[in-house]
């Protein structure tokens, strides 16, 4: 399984640098035609942008021979930057909320996606395309979150609980160099790197949930982190975004922590767009109920359309 997790990471990561040409020859143009437009932009130390979505998926039947359910998806999404840049320091802060509930049928609203990922770099500029670089990343979720597969027994609607706010959360941070041959492309080496999982909840924390000693409220781990990201306009109105992090601790190398999020982005007008969204996560330390009905490590995988209502706004 990890070897199946692991080629895909490199595909990914050969998919992108074979893209680097092209995307290079598309940047210079950019640039050239953007001349001034770039020029005011640098001259702000203190960039912002934000953009706010709201979407609705909705499914009616009316004796409908073909069956299935009526269904209404409600999304939330926040996705913003703050950055500083001079000419040999820089500081880039993303926070990335999510939030969305669907209902089917009869059944009660449940969670389909919660997250809450903050992210902040600081680099150190050594030549065009190398950065050192100290990176801290964050991760949690809003609310708690059940197994609908597994009903409590002799409880009517009440189902397992498997994670909370703050049940799991995962604090890493690293220092390594920053790869950066194009904007559009970057690639994280990191071989000092440091890894907390937080276990909040009691009850969680009492069954040892998510690699935890049974009991207690964190873990850290020694390792080394591997970190890509690509925000290409692979061609015009269509956004390709992918971010990969890797985590690999000392003392079993073997055995990768994998989070891949990738997302293809298209803007209908101003104020829609349609999506596709993937995301991937693995720990051999985090077992699951998997489609076979055996419980234990398992890559788990999320795929979303999208249709939104957004508002983007920044200072440049």
């Amino acid at each position: 399984m990890i070897t199946r997790i692991l080629s895909s990471v490199a595909l990914l990561i050969l998919l992108a640098v074979s893209a680097i040409a092209q995307v290079a020859v598309d940047a210079k143009v950019a640039s050239d035609s953007l001349g001034v437009a770039h020029l005011a932009a640098d001259s702000i130390p203190w960039k912002y942008k934000a953009n706010l979505g709201a979407g609705v998926n909705l499914t009616e039947l009316n004796n409908w021979a073909g069956g299935g359910q009526d269904a209404i998806t409600i999304r939330a999404l926040f996705i913003g930057s703050l950055d500083y840049a001079e000419q040999w320091f820089s500081l880039e802060n993303d926070l990335d909320l999510g939030y969305s509930i669907t209902k089917q049928g009869d059944l009660q609203f449940r969670k389909a996606d919660d997250r809450i990922i903050f992210g902040s770099k600081a680099s150190v500029k050594q030549t065009d395309w190398l950065r050192y670089t100290a990176f801290v990343d964050f991760r949690t979720q809003f609310y708690t979150g059940y197994n609908y597969d597994q009903p409590l027994p002799g409880q009517e609607d009440e189902y397992l609980k498997i994670s909370n706010f703050m049940a799991p959360a995962y604090l890493t941070g690293s220092l390594g160099i920053e790869w950066t041959p194009v904007p559009e492309f970057r690639l994280l080496a990191a071989p000092i790197a440091e890894r907390t999982i937080f276990v909040l909840d009691e009850d969680l924390s009492n069954i040892g949930a998510f690699g935890v000693t049974p009991g207690e409220t964190s873990q850290t781990d020694i390792g080394v982190v591997v970190n890509a990201s690509i925000n290409w306009e692979i061609v015009e109105n269509v956004h390709w975004k992918a971010r990969l992090n890797t985590f690999g601790r000392y003392e079993a190398i073997d055995l990768w922590v994998v989070t891949l999020e990738n997302a293809f982005l298209m803007k209908v007008n101003s104020f829609l767009r349609v999506g596709i969204l993937t995301d991937l996560f693995y720990d051999d330390r985090v077992p699951v109920l998997r489609d076979n009905g055996t419980v234990g490590p398992a890559t788990q995988l999320r795929n979303q359309l999208v249709i939104e209502f957004q508002h983007l706004f920044s200072n440049y």
